[in-house]
This record gives structure tokens, sequence and C-alpha cells, in this order.
């Protein structure tokens, strides 16, 4: 039984070292640059039409006229996804006179921009008769110094003139792809922003953990071992550093292409690109939820119903598989690119096609996550049906473990960092039921008391602290006065309540206690 003990401390410290060491070089510079650019973006175009680059890579495939591919979303919560192409608009047209689009250059900004996160946590784990504590504290900074930027846009009237009467070419490898898939169309870089010089990301972490323990094990001969204010300190910085010329955020135009061949360029904001090819009309998807966004209680209540079915799915689920589910789901909360990678693995899946997950190879515990995860998924995914590839497209959101799943970590994706930290600090099962009984009291205009039995995990200061940062997080307020909590939701803040309420309701679902 002391072994046992033993071994089961072992896994719960392990696991909350990997919280605090979390090593910023295993993220890559990659996720530094993806970061620096989201920042970046919300800072100076937060409502507009600025599209930030994730891959400094990639900077070469979004000059001005490159061909863009834009996902659709299938729920209504959803961002869409764009991704560069190695091709622009001339290498899809038919005839041999090309176009020669005009840049207009301007000055646009200098940016620089300094970002900081502070993590506190700690541990505490029964061996036999002793007991052992663990602290830790950590604190990130990421700075961004883009220095003088440029702005530069496709002269749009003598695009207009140049394309007109143009065709694509539907024999084209690209066009062949794309005709083939739902949600996805064509869109033309119209602008970029870009640097003018060397410019540098900065990332400095500093991590400490502190041990205090006192063990006694009941052996041959009684032993015992105490280690008092051990500590552990570390840094390090991480530069990464942009050439000029890097593009850092784009927009785009939506093509609107007939079944001849000719096009035309989406102009307007609220205007949207299509395929119409053969009788057959592809444009975007008819999102799930997709009425005109009323941002009430009532309307969020509404959505909320309408994905129960879905939610009961994760809940009815053999406990088994929801347990491991659940491990592997909270795994990934602390890494926001492995819940993208995960979520856009799971779309794959539904479509019949392979996921590259090369991008975590150099973080296998998670990477691990997401194939451990997927695997599951897909053997469960065919003992209920046909092979996946065999399902008929508007099948393929039909209640399902694999698509209850994927409504979970859609809206996962759409959480900021600091929304998922948040959530992963309240991702125990006590919490979680209560958070599910406290959102449908809400939801039906309930009051809700931590005096009642259902919610008394949300009594305790610190987990009452956890709970209001997380909603808080997606600009929910939560107050209480004595015992009786209350929640008022903004009527400006888009789908953030809804996600929140999707994460707290799939979660628990994968939480719960029944059988």
């Amino acid at each position: 039984m002391r072994k046992n003990n033993l071994n089961a401390c072992n896994v719960s410290v392990t696991a909350w070292s990997h919280c605090f060491s979390y090593s910023p070089r295993a993220k890559t510079w990659l996720k530094m640059f993806a970061k620096a650019t989201r920042k970046f973006v919300d800072a100076i175009d937060p409502d507009g039409c600025l599209i930030p680059v994730s891959r400094v890579n990639e900077s070469d495939n979004l000059t001005v006229s490159s061909l863009v591919i834009k996902r659709n979303p299938f729920w209504c919560w959803q961002r869409p996804r764009y991704i560069p192409t190695d091709f622009t608009l001339n290498d899809v047209l038919l005839g041999e006179r090309p176009i020669s689009p005009v840049l207009i250059e301007t000055d646009f900004l200098n940016y620089n921009r300094t970002m900081e996160n502070n993590t506190t946590g700690g541990a505490e784990a029964g061996i036999g008769p002793g007991n052992l504590n663990i602290e830790g504290k950590g604190s990130t900074k990421i700075a961004s110094s883009f220095g003088s930027l440029k702005k530069q846009e496709v002269d749009l009237q003598k695009l207009l003139r140049d394309s007109k009467d143009r065709r694509l070419d539907f024999q084209h490898s690209l066009l062949k792809q794309i005709l083939q898939r739902q949600r996805e169309v064509f869109a033309l870089v119209k602008e970029r922003i870009i640097t003018t010089q060397t410019c540098m990301v900065i990332e400095q972490v500093h991590r400490g953990q502190s041990v205090s323990a006192f063990l006694g094990l009941t052996l041959p001969k009684k032993i015992q071992v105490s280690v008092k204010n051990g500590s552990l300190h570390s840094d390090s910085n991480v530069v990464l550093e942009i050439p000029a010329n890097t593009a850092l955020a784009y927009s785009i135009m939506e093509l609107n292409v007939n079944s001849t061949g000719q096009f035309e360029l989406c102009l307007m904001p609220d205007s949207y690109g299509c395929f119409e090819v053969d009788s057959l009309h592809k444009s975007k998807t008819n999102l799930f939820f997709s009425a005109p966004f009323e941002p009430s209680i009532q309307k969020l209540w509404n959505d909320l119903e309408n994905l129960q079915v879905q939610f009961k799915v994760l809940s009815g689920l053999p406990a088994g598989i929801r347990s491991c589910l659940f491990q592997q789901i909270t795994l990934l909360l602390k890494d926001k690119t492995a819940i993208s990678s995960l979520n856009l693995a799971l779309e794959n899946l539904l479509c019949g096609r392979e996921s590259d997950l090369s991008t975590l190879d150099k973080v296998p515990s998670v990477k691990k996550a997401v194939q451990t995860t997927l695997e599951l998924l897909k053997e469960k995914e065919d003992a209920d049906h046909a092979p996946l590839e065999t399902v008929p497209l508007e099948q393929q959101r039909e209640p399902s473990a694999l698509t209850a799943t994927n409504v979970l970590t859609s809206a996962l994706e759409e959480m900021t960092e600091s929304s998922l930290s948040a959530l992963d600090s309240c991702c125990d099962h006590p919490t979680l039921q209560a958070l599910h009984i406290l959102v449908q009291n809400v939801m039906e205009n309930k009051e809700c008391f931590l005096k009642d039995s259902t919610l008394a995990a949300l009594a305790e200061k610190d987990t009452y602290s956890k709970v209001q940062e997380l909603f808080g997080s997606s600009s929910v307020m939560l107050s209480k006065e004595e015992d009786l909590i209350q929640v008022q939701v903004s009527s400006q803040q888009g789908h953030s309540p809804l996600i929140l309420c999707i994460a707290i309701f799939g979660l628990a679902s994968l939480a719960s206690q029944t059988d």
C-alpha cells in the first residue's frame, strides 16, 4: 500500500513540475513570433481586417497578389482559418498575359510592446505518514520591438482593370484540390504590414521552485528524511531576430468564381467568396447557429440547449474513455498551439484526411497527448459507425464522440492563453461540476447560493478567486454578496461567454463521475 502511495505521489509531482518547467525553448521561436504578431494586430486593429502572420517563413508567400486559402468555420464561435499558398494569382490564370500589380507603399507606424505573465502554484501529496509540499513561481516577459513599419497595398483600380474578363484554370492542381473541399475559398492578399529593418522579439523567463518535505517510512529500520527550503531558480533568454521586409500582418479580398472561371473581387467587408462550378455552388458554409448574433442570456441559453445532445454524448461515454479524454485534453490546456493542432486534426479526421503533427515534435508529451486523443476517438468512431471517409459530408457533424469532442476543442481554440490558464486552474472534478451547476442556474434564472451543496466547491476562497479570474478572462463578471453569487454578461462581448460555457459544459461532461 505504501508503495502505491509513493508512486501516486511521484506522478502528481511530475505533472505539477511539468506545469512550471515547460521550457520556452521547447515552444520554439515560431510560437514567440506568432504571439508577438497576434498581440500586434490586437493592439493596432482589434476589430478590423488585419490577419496576423503566424510563421516567419510564411512571409515569402504573403506578397501582394499572393493566393490565400480561407477555410470557413462550421461552428459560429470559430474564426476562419487562413492558409497561405505557394502561388500567386498569375499562377492560376488562363492565358499567357500576366497581371502586373502596382504596389502603393507608405510609412505605417513605430511599434514597441512588452508583455508580462506571472504564474504561481503548488501541490501537496501524502507519502505514507509523511507529506510533501511544493511551491512554484514563474514569470515570462516578451518584448517586441518591430521599429518602423511600412504598409504595402495593391492599386485596386489597376487590378480591377487588368483582371476584367480573365479566367482561372480549373485544371490547375491547386484549384482541383480546393474544389474537392467544402468551406474553402480563394482570397487575394491586398495589403501587408512589413518590417523595414532587422528587429527582435525577446522572451525572458524566470522560474523558481521550492520544496519542503518530511518523510517517515516504516522499513526494517525507521528512516526519516527531511528536506527544508530546498530551492531552484533558473533564467533563460530567447531572442528571435526578424529580418527586414518580413510580413507581420496582412488583409485579403475573397474571390467569387463562376462556372466559366471568371471571377470578381469581393471589395466590400461583408461580401464573401464562393465557387460556382458545374451547377455546384460552393460558398461559405452555413454556420451552426448562424442566425445574427444577439448578445443576451436567452440567446446564450438557446445555443447551449442546442448543444446539449453533444454534451450528452461526452457524458455517456464509458468511464475509461471519458477519463482518458479528460486527462489528455486538460494536459493540452497548457499550450494553445497544441489545442489548435488537436482541433485541426479532429477536423481532418472528420473529413478522412491525415494530419501533420510535426509542429509538436519538440514537445513529445504534448504530441503524445494529441495522438492518444485522436487514436481513442478514431477507435470509438470506427466501432460505432462506418469508416469516416464513407460518411457523407452533411452527416459529419452528427452527434458522436468525435463531433462532440470537436465542439469542445473548437471552443478551447478560441480562448486566449490567459483564459486557458485560468480554466486549467479550475479543472478538478468538484470545481467543474460546481461550475456546470452555476452556469445552468444562471441560464435558468435561478439564484446561486454558496451554501447549496452543489456549489460548495466554490465557497473556498482560493477556488472562488480562480473561478472569478476564469469568468473575467471571458468578459463575464462574477461577484458575490455574502453567500449569493451573481453573474453579469456584457452585451458587447461577442461569442466569449458562449465559448466559456461550452468549455465548462464539455469538460464537466468528461469529468462526470457517472457511468
